[in-house]
C-alpha cells in the first residue's frame, strides 16, 4: 500500500500556505521558498509589480535579505533571471507604503479614515506614483487593502 505521510504533509504545507498568505500559484509558493533559502530572510507575501517580482519580507529581515552591497539580490536575481524588489513590512500603514513606493521619495502620507492620501516631492514622481492606466496606483491600492484596512490611496 502506498504511503500517504508526505502527501499529507505536503497537503498541510499546502493548506497552511493559503491560509497564511492568501491564494498563490506553485511559481509564487517557489520563489518564496527560493528567496528564503538564499536569503536566510522571513517572507511575508510575493506578487508581480510591473514585470517586477516584489518580495515583501518581514519587519528587520530587509538588510538580511538584500546582503552585504546586494550579494543576495543579485544572486537570487540572476538565478531565476526576473528582476525583483524587497519590501520590508512594518505594522504601521505610513511607513509600509513608504518602503513599498521606494526610491520615490514622499513628501507627505496622511490615513483620513480608510483612505491613504500621499503627495509626492517631484512633479515627476507623482506621475510614477500614479503610472500609466493608473497601475501602479491600483497595486499599490491592492497591496495596502491586504494588510490594512484601507480602500481606497488617493495621490494628491
Amino acid at each position: 500500500m502506498m504511503n500517504l505521510v508526505p502527501f499529507v504533509k505536503n497537503l498541510f504545507l499546502l493548506v497552511f500556505v493559503i491560509a497564511k498568505m492568501g491564494i498563490y500559484d506553485k511559481e509564487i509558493i517557489d520563489y518564496i521558498n527560493l528567496f528564503e533559502r538564499v536569503t536566510r530572510s522571513r517572507v511575508k507575501d510575493c506578487f508581480y509589480h510591473n514585470e517586477i517580482l516584489v518580495f515583501v519580507v518581514e519587519e528587520g529581515y530587509a538588510s538580511k535579505a538584500i546582503g552585504k552591497k546586494g550579494a543576495n539580490i543579485s544572486k537570487f536575481s540572476a538565478l531565476i533571471k526576473k528582476r525583483l524588489k524587497v519590501v520590508e513590512y512594518s505594522e504601521d500603514p505610513l511607513v509600509f507604503i513608504k518602503n513599498l513606493v521606494y526610491p520615490i521619495k514622499l513628501k507627505d502620507v496622511k490615513l483620513e479614515g480608510d483612505t491613504l492620501k500621499i503627495s509626492a516631492e517631484l512633479q515627476k514622481d507623482k506621475g510614477l506614483l500614479i503610472g500609466r492606466d493608473k497601475r501602479n496606483l491600483e497595486n499599490f491600492k491592492k497591496a495596502m487593502k491586504s494588510y490594512f484596512k484601507i480602500e481606497n490611496v488617493k495621490v494628491i
